[in-house]
């Protein structure tokens, strides 16, 4: 019964949540930073709206300018209300798009941008439950937030963007392996000397499986390229990512996993498969301790559910933004760093873990 009671309650939030929508507003004087896009999206079955929640078996690219708006609090989103007036002030908006009919035209802009940022790309992959407007904006939120440097690239996997549709998102999850191997492999060629990949609850299944299957394929040039890895609240089996990761051999360094004690989305999806957590709740390193991770305990800054801390968190979003320290990590300086900030550390063989504390909760205990 509490199950049932769990799910209930989780698919009234998400009813009530507006979801978000492109809204084009071609304006040159607002500021906004450009978000490439790779996307197996196709139009919804059901209402015909493009990059909804049909499977497209090739890759389609597109380039989203977005305008970041200034009156806000950090980690919030405000879409924009097509029955209002845009309001550049609070809202996220569109000021320009381009689609490329073919990957020449996309992959010749991609590397005028990466020669503009030193070769720098840092890819972002959606969770479950999102539509195509609600991954661009989270992720011109996040690269806005936590100052994330390079070239911006979004991958839109084809979710059903309902919460009751779990179990067709997991099968999109791998459905959408192929097309992003063919981005990664297009941002390789394109010029790109480093990418890291920042991915997302479901989008870290993703991600993991894509690598694998380039290991497998003995795509060693574009796999030597990926040289960073985020994984946030990854919705994933320890022991099918300890396979994953066994089968990939020499992980991207650095390799982040943030967990929560707190994601009560991942709960959920704990008691609904039978086991005791996933990945992104793990709260022993002991399992992934023969692999070279750090794993990032973020659950006393959680808010809401807890699934997405480190992008809705105001306090950690100060926390890790303001100390420079994720744009450090993602540009590759490890030099004598344990792992992003100082906190509470534990290393077993391989693998670190590091609590991370509010700033006024670590400032009472060094008084105390």
């Amino acid at each position: 019964m509490r199950r049932i009671v769990s799910v209930l309650c989780l698919c009234l939030v998400a009813a009530c949540a507006p979801r978000g929508e492109i809204l084009l507003v071609e304006d040159a004087a607002l500021p906004a930073r450009s978000i490439f896009v790779g996307t197996t999206r196709g139009p919804d079955p059901e209402t015909g709206q493009d990059l909804g929640r049909g499977r497209l078996e090739s890759l389609r690219f597109a380039r989203y300018d977005v305008s970041v708006p200034p009156d806000r609090g950090p980690g919030d989103i405000s879409y924009p209300d097509p029955r209002r007036a845009p309001d550049p002030a609070r809202d996220f908006l569109t000021t320009g798009a381009e689609f490329y009919p073919q990957a020449p035209a996309f992959r010749a802009d991609l590397r005028r941008a990466l020669a503009r940022n030193g070769g720098e790309a840092v890819v972002f992959v959606h969770g479950y439950n999102n539509t195509f407007a609600e991954g661009l904006y989270r992720f011109a939120q996040i690269g806005h937030d936590l100052k994330v440097p390079g070239v911006l690239v979004h991958y839109s996997w084809p979710s059903r963007s309902n919460v009751m549709g779990y179990a067709y998102d997991r099968d999109s999850a791998l459905f959408a392996r192929d097309g992003f191997e063919h981005l990664l492999r297009e941002i390789r060629a394109a010029g790109a000397r480093r990418i890291v990949v920042i991915a997302h609850s479901m989008g870290g299944a993703l991600s993991m499986e894509t690598l694998r299957q380039m290991a497998i394929s003995g795509d060693t040039e574009t796999l030597s390229r990926v040289n960073g890895m985020v994984l946030i609240s990854p919705d994933l089996d320890v022991d099918v990512f300890r396979a994953q990761a066994r089968r990939i051999g020499r992980l991207p360094d650095p390799f982040i996993i943030f967990t929560s004690r707190r994601d009560r989305a991942l709960q959920l999806a704990a008691r609904l498969t039978g086991e005791s957590a996933r990945l992104g709740n793990l709260q022993d390193v002991t399992p992934i301790s023969d692999l070279k991770v750090t794993m990032v305990e973020v659950g006393a800054f959680a808010t809401g559910e807890g699934h997405f801390d480190v992008a809705k968190s105001p306090a950690l979003i100060a926390l890790l933004g303001s100390t420079g320290e994720v744009a450090a990590v993602l540009e590759g300086d490890q030099t004598g760093r344990t792992g992003l900030i100082p906190g509470v550390v534990l290393t077993v063989r391989e693998a670190t873990r590091i609590v991370l504390t509010p700033v006024d909760e670590l400032a009472m205990g060094l008084t105390n």
